[in-house]
């Protein structure tokens, strides 16, 4: 990412030199984004490492504007495509005035604002600009199907047959696949957090980089089933016959067809949630997606029952979701600090934090003299008496050890006192069996009898693990 563009950028439209540029928090996607302020004015300058995503969200802004969407107004782009420059939206989202008493009247424009989109926002954009495709056709239906499959459902632990699995697919794809071409332009992330607040309660409208034409179930659907938002049943029966009058004011619609098919999207959307969810939870340790793992399987699990999916004959698939075990990822919780200790080998890489929260300490035991070397410790590990007498009686060892309960020593109190759930801590070793085995042994030893603290202990190349509670 290179600054100078940004700052170049800001420069030009505010005729004024950048003051302070501030890293906005980042969200799902891997956009990178700064509040630049300078002469007074303000504005969002955004990187994104994509140039063709870029362009599809500027130029659909573009045109948004033009027929009286609130989209954010660009105010520069370069930098080959990969730099923008945008309105500055403030920091309030609609999500985080969902448990506010201007809720439902904000919720109420949201919809009605959506058919808007939806029916009249696309007027005159050139879909060849879009990406990384114009319409809601087959293969963006299977690739969001193999999404679930592969980033979430095969790292559930059930067992599943991919045939059975694919069959309900097909099935599943016939029934989202528009019969003929859609005029409507799909949103296709239209959720709470994707819809800003400002003062007086106008919204106004972001992050639709990936629309293109579609079904309008689809993006009523993603709204009022968001994993986190925690609508009721009687608020999306509200929302939703709300939405229907609005839309029927602009194109006609078949009420009890549209209904039928908002649920089937439902379920559709909830899939591709989860795949979403599996990908930057389980993959890339984002603690928000992995959080929202047990609601959007609520979510699913509660619609299957409803009796509103009678009509979709995926009776395999349902199976599948009944049989994942929501409490897998649903954080534990606890009133004590919880400090997971692992041993490992550096050939195998970096233990995965399940956390979520990316931080903690990993410390190196290959500078200790390692016991494999010597023939009669090479089938014991840092767990034998032999081996831990042996690595005990080097000087070095016990120097390597008060430096790092000194540094745990800081960082455990601090979170207890601040009331943190967990703090990570690793070491390793050339293959995860003696020297760094032993050093988490004595780690593991030392915090929990010095700390109100739970602790697990996981030797991760010798599948051991044990849990140590706070007394």
């Amino acid at each position: 990412m290179n600054a100078a563009v940004l700052t170049s950028l800001f420069e030009q439209w505010a005729n004024a030199l950048v003051e302070t540029m501030t890293a906005l928090p980042r969200a799902g996607s891997n956009r990178v984004y700064y509040r630049m302020t300078g002469g007074g004015k303000t504005a969002v300058g955004a990187f994104g490492r994509n140039a063709a995503e870029n362009r599809a969200f500027t130029a659909l802004a573009e045109t948004l504007r033009k027929n009286g969407i609130a989209a954010p107004e660009i105010y520069g782009k370069g930098g080959g495509g990969f730099y923008y420059l945008q309105e500055d939206l403030g920091d309030t989202s609609l999500y985080d005035l969902l448990q506010t008493d201007a809720a439902p009247a904000l919720l109420q424009q949201a919809v009605e604002q959506l058919a808007r989109i939806q029916v009249n926002g696309a007027e005159g954009f050139d879909w060849t600009q879009a990406y990384p495709t114009a319409t809601f056709d087959r293969r963006t239906i299977y690739n969001d199907l193999h999404y679930f499959k592969y980033n979430f459902l095969k790292f559930t632990g059930i067992e599943f047959d991919e045939w059975l699995l694919e069959d309900d697919f097909d099935r599943l794809v016939r029934c989202v696949l528009p019969s003929g071409d859609c005029p409507f332009l799909m949103y296709r992330d239209f959720q709470s957090r994707n819809i800003m607040v400002q003062e007086g309660g106008t919204l106004r409208f972001i992050d639709f980089q990936d629309a293109r034409r579609g079904p309008l179930a689809y993006d009523l659907a993603s709204f009022l089933f968001q994993a986190r938002a925690g609508f009721s049943d009687a608020q999306r029966d509200t929302l939703l016959r709300h939405y229907i009058r609005a839309v029927e004011k602009l194109t006609p619609v078949s009420q009890d067809e549209f209904i039928t098919q908002f649920y089937i999207f439902s379920f559709f959307r909830g899939l591709q949630t989860l795949g979403a969810y599996g990908f930057r939870g389980l993959f890339e340790k984002k603690s928000l997606f992995l959080q929202s793992i047990p609601a959007a399987l609520h979510n699913l699990r509660n619609l299957i029952g409803s009796g509103k999916l009678d009509g979709l004959q995926t009776p395999y698939l349902f199976d599948c979701i009944h049989r994942i075990v929501p409490e897998k990822f649903t954080p534990q919780k606890t009133d004590s600090l919880t400090v997971t200790i692992y041993s490992f080998a550096f050939k195998n890489g970096y233990p995965d934090d399940f956390t979520g929260h990316g931080g903690g300490f990993v410390f190196d035991c290959r500078g200790l003299h390692n016991p494999g070397r010597i023939d009669e410790f090479k089938n014991l590990t840092g767990r034998d008496n032999a081996v831990a007498e042996y690595i005990e009686h080097q000087p070095a060892v016990k120097d390597f050890l008060l430096h790092i309960f000194a540094i745990l020593d800081n960082s455990v109190a601090n979170y207890t006192i601040r009331r943190f759930s967990d703090l990570y801590v690793a070491f390793g070793c050339t293959g995860g069996q003696h020297r760094s085995v032993y050093c988490a042994e004595r780690t593991a030893a030392y915090l929990s009898g010095k700390y109100c603290v739970n602790v697990r202990l996981i030797h991760r190349e010798q599948h051991l693990e044990q849990n140590i509670q706070a007394v």
